[in-house]
Parts: C-alpha cells; structure tokens; sequence
C-alpha cells in the first residue's frame, strides 16, 4: 500500500490472510462468501412513484458484516468531493438545497440506473487507487458488487458511489465555478444554480456530455429549468419564492391523511397498523431536521387525533358495558 494509504490509517492488507486477521473472521468464511457473493444477496422489487419498480438486494448477515468492515476501516477515511451532499454524516436533502438558496434559477438533472451504472471495473479501480495490490482490489470489489455491478441495498454502495465520481463532480464543478454557477450533486440528482437563466440553459448541452463521458445516461425526461413563481422541487423539497424551505403542502396534506387513517382505520390489521406507525415516525424524524414548521403540524394533529380516538374508545366501553 502507498504512504497516503497509511496516513488515512487504512489497515495493510497483502491477502486474504490478512484480511481474516484485521476483521476477526477465518479465511475459510471470508472464501466461501465470496465464493457465492452473488447468492449472498436476497433481491426484491419496490415501486416507484411512475409505477415502474427498483430493484434493492439485500445483504446476508455475513456479507454485510464484511461490507461493514469496509466501509468503517477503509472508505470512510476517504475524502468526498464537497459538491457531493447525499450519504455524509450530519448532512441533509435541506442542506443540499439551502447552497443554492441565494440563486433564483435552478437547473435540476437525473440519471437512470445510479447505482447500476458502476461497473466493477470502477470498483476495482477505486480500492487499486487507494494503494491496494491487485488482488486485494479484486477481492474488495467483488465484496461490494453483485454481478458485476454496485447494488442497492449494499452497505458499501452509498460510500463507494461518491467516492468513484470524485472525477466527475471536478469536471462538472470547474466548469460551472468559471461560469458562477452553484453545483451540487445528491447521488443521482444534479442540482445547478444561478441568477442567470440564460446561463444555465447555455450550459445543459456540456453538462449533459460530460455525465455521460463518466458513464452514465440521464433521464431527459427530468430535466428541468425552475424559476420564481413556478413550484421549485429540488431533491423533494419545495423553495418559495421567498426562500423558505418545506416538504409543501401536498407533501404534507398526504401525510395528514396517513396519520389519520393509522389511527382510525387500521385497528383490525396489526401488521399494517405496525407498518403505517413506523413509516409515519420516519417521516416526522426527518421533518424534525428539514421542516420543522411541517414537523410541529404533523406532531400536534397526530396527538390531537391520538386523543380524539382515546375519548371515542372510552365512550365505547361505557356503552358497552350498559348495554
């Protein structure tokens, strides 16, 4: 491994051996997950909101303990470029939005396919980078990859996603630093402001290339100028024209409707019940961080509701117990 290597304080690792040792499992567990890393993995469909379906694969206990080791002792030692905001600790969609608060035109691109875009070539590349010999840089990728590409749903996969477009957040970040235009980037959305339309409409067509030069293909579809006056959606978020950040009020108005089918239409279904509960408190933990006007709304109409129905199960008893 190289001097920078070591100055991160990333473990020296020569082989498989070594490897055993620095995460207290035997060489054979270590070679017969990686033996059948591909069958490691237990791989589902979620919807999407244009009805299409994302394909998430989850890690066995075993490969996500090896992912784990990973992403502790080796890349998160690792610098990310500044313009990447998704998957750092103590950051937020909020925070991705309010560096472009000063700008009043925004210029929002998607890619298809983030994640299984990477290659494993690109992985293989990263760990070599870092000052890994060949076959350590092998064998770390095909710990993070699922048939030859970064899978959603792997511990590592975040991490290693910033970390491979290092290159491209450079190139895309002085070509709009020379143009004063504010860029960020939250793993597949790209985010570009300025107070300059013109600017950012003049400078889609080289962005667009320089994407794709890195290996990607973005969503046309998506592609999108927002302006005062118009609904300015970034990364879920809504901007007013006066520059106050939310999650806006039909975002908001649909969870009221949650809360209150929880609370008065699942009492039959435990298992829903348990689902909507949990869905509806991760939904106000992150208000708490990004919305906290949204946050305290939602808070107060859930107890309020959370009473109404305790008052409605009373009087039940009661008549119950006449009757």
């Amino acid at each position: 491994m190289n001097i920078a290597a070591y100055s991160l304080g990333i473990p020296k690792i020569e082989n498989l051996k070594d490897f055993s040792n620095e995460i207290n499992l035997s060489e054979y567990t270590l070679q017969r997950v990686l033996s059948s890393v591909n069958k490691q993995y237990n791989v589902g469909k979620i919807p999407k909101k244009d009805q299409s379906f994302r394909t998430i694969f989850i890690p066995s206990n075993a490969l996500r303990a090896i992912q784990t080791w990973i992403l502790r002792n080796i890349l998160d030692l690792i610098s990310i470029h500044p313009s990447a905001m998704a998957f750092r600790k103590n950051t937020t969609i909020k925070n991705n939005v309010e560096v472009h608060i000063d700008n009043q035109f925004y210029l929002c691109m998607d890619v298809q396919d983030y994640f299984p875009s990477v290659g494993k070539n690109k992985v293989y590349q990263l760990f070599h980078s870092i000052g890994f010999n060949k076959q350590m840089a092998l064998i770390f990728s095909n710990f993070c990859t699922y048939e030859n590409f970064l899978p959603q749903g792997a511990v590592t996969s975040p991490s290693i996603s910033n970390l491979v477009n290092i290159k491209l957040d450079r190139r895309i970040n002085g070509f709009c630093s020379i143009r004063n235009i504010v860029y960020t980037r939250y793993a597949d959305d790209f985010v570009f402001s300025s107070n300059n339309s013109d600017k950012l409409k003049k400078s889609i067509s080289t962005l667009k290339t320089i994407i794709e030069d890195e290996g990607y293909k973005l969503n046309d579809s998506k592609t999108r100028l927002l302006s005062p006056g118009n609904k300015r959606k970034i990364t879920g978020l809504i901007v007013s024209d006066k520059n106050k950040i939310s999650i806006g009020r039909e975002k908001r108005r649909k969870l009221r409707a949650r809360i209150h089918h929880s609370i008065f239409k699942l009492e039959e279904d435990k298992n829903l019940a348990s689902w909507y509960e949990m869905h509806i408190n991760g939904w106000l933990s992150f208000l708490k961080d990004v919305d906290q006007i949204s946050y305290q709304h939602l808070v107060d109409y859930k107890m309020k509701l959370e009473d109404k129905k305790k008052k409605q199960d009373e009087l039940m008893d009661e008549l119950t117990s006449v009757f």
